[in-house]
């Protein structure tokens, strides 16, 4: 007897609400190897740490990804990014969980210096953490998507450089930007700003109202800096976030002959890679891009 369709019915939604339920992995399998709190750099504020999540097989020159997490600039930390380093790391790659400066405690560009330092780092201690040094991504969500789409788009400039490990390139070979602005002075992002003053999170950032230094907001946009040199790029975000703040980003891209590609989640708000069912396809559009990108 064949069961019924409102039994599928049924099924199908409870099956659904019990997979949103299931927690995050927050612990490694035994399949991954975990490195916590390792310091890649000292500034006067603070010590930036990192974690580094690696498969315990698969050999000593794998694809590196660099995790960014989100927070406006002014909060979050690296451990609310963990079940994504989990999850891609169980995908067969090394991932470097960063910390970065926060706006409350260092303005615009030191978020930018940290996280270039954090490439630059992994790079350097390739043979340590068994990272093919030709083959580095980034990721970023939100706040971390704008500060990953600045590593793609200018790993030479000096002013997100500091003297550590000056020898080593800055460089990543692919990007995903999930919900990250790609341009901080569109017109809809500065009608934002004037409304939000001295109490919005940019400002908290930045250190400057936009109409008192406009081209720091040039400066800080990725889309300012993307070049032909500029890596693939992915955009990821959800239907109902936004999607068109991707469109300008893309469209410079492709003039320039840079790789690039939208994928828009269905029914996803901001904040959904850390929710189910769309950790899992946040997850598995980055690892299908980096696959096809850091070969």
């Amino acid at each position: 007897m064949k069961p019924s369709p409102i039994f599928l019915a049924l099924f199908a939604f409870a099956t659904a609400t019990w997979a949103q339920r299931t927690p995050l992995p927050t612990a490694p399998p035994e399949s991954v190897r975990a490195e916590l709190d390792i310091t890649y750099g000292k500034t006067p504020e603070q010590e930036l740490k990192l974690d580094v999540y690696r498969p315990k097989a698969g050999g000593d020159r794998l694809p590196a990804c660099v995790l960014v997490h989100g927070g406006g600039w002014v909060k979050g930390d690296k451990e609310r990014f963990r079940p994504l380093a989990i999850a891609l790391a169980e995908k067969g790659y090394v991932v470097a969980n960063v910390e970065y400066r926060l706006g409350p405690v260092a303005k615009y560009p030191a978020a930018v210096q940290d996280c270039s330092l954090a490439v630059r780092f992994i790079r350097a201690n390739a043979q340590r953490f068994g990272v093919d040094p030709a083959r580095i991504g980034a990721w970023g969500g939100s706040a971390g998507g704008h500060l990953v789409g600045l590593l793609a788009a200018a790993p030479k400039l000096d002013r997100f450089l500091t003297a550590d490990l000056k020898d080593t390139s800055a460089a990543v070979q692919a990007t995903c930007i999930m919900a990250g602005p790609t341009d901080l002075a569109t017109d809809a992002f500065i009608e934002n700003l004037r409304k939000a003053k001295e109490k919005g999170t940019v400002f908290q950032w930045m250190g400057q109202l936009y109409d008192d230094a406009p081209g720091l907001y040039r400066e800080a946009s990725p889309i300012t800096h993307f070049s032909a040199e500029t890596g693939p790029i992915l955009f990821l975000t959800g239907d109902q976030d936004n999607p068109g703040r991707d469109t300008a980003a893309m469209e410079k891209l492709k003039s320039l002959g840079v790789a690039t590609k939208q994928e828009v989640l269905k029914d996803a708000k901001h904040g959904c890679w850390l929710q189910r069912p769309w950790f899992e396809q946040c997850v598995d559009a980055v690892d299908a891009w980096f696959r096809e990108r850091l070969k």
